[in-house]
């Protein structure tokens, strides 16, 4: 009896990695720094982020007021969500070869990018949108800020 309840805890404990690694190897990026409320909207329930969540494609980031989160990506970008913004992980695609693509929607607020290993190995592949413009990655970090429908900041850095 104690060995086939022992066999039962092992089978169950391997089953619950097996799903956490599964569940894992969809997300595109980690939440790696936030403060105050930040929120993700996607294909399930609105969920509250903090340091350590999971970012997925079609996901919707949401800064409150004097609130901010920083995510890192598989390649290494990290970008770092404005208080008060919102962008939508469109698309998203790491493998370390010419298929990778990302298209991050900046929907209000601002955000600042430093670029990972797909910028700097496919810039063309690399695309962040905004109400007003689609608009291609061409250094290692960048910053855009909107008001309103237009953007009223961009600074670029090589």
């Amino acid at each position: 009896m104690k060995t086939c309840r022992s066999l039962f805890v092992i089978l169950i404990a391997g089953l619950s990695a097996f799903t956490s690694e599964a569940f894992a190897a969809d997300a595109t990026g980690l939440i790696v720094a936030s403060r105050g409320t930040v929120l993700a909207t996607g294909v399930g329930e609105a969920r509250e982020l903090k340091q350590g969540d999971e970012i997925f494609v079609e996901d919707s980031i949401m800064t409150a007021p004097k609130s901010f989160a920083v995510i890192q990506f598989l390649d290494g970008a990290k970008v770092t969500v404005k208080p008060d913004s919102e962008i939508v992980i469109e698309d998203y695609v790491y493998n370390g070869n010419a298929d990778d693509k990302a298209t991050l929607n900046l929907v209000s607020g601002g955000l600042r990018v430093i670029t990972g290993a797909m910028a700097k190995t496919h810039p063309e592949n690399y695309k962040v949108k905004t109400p007003v413009a689609l608009m291609g990655v061409r250094g290692t970090e960048f910053s855009i800020q909107l008001c309103g429908d237009q953007v009223c900041e961009q600074e670029v850095i090589d």
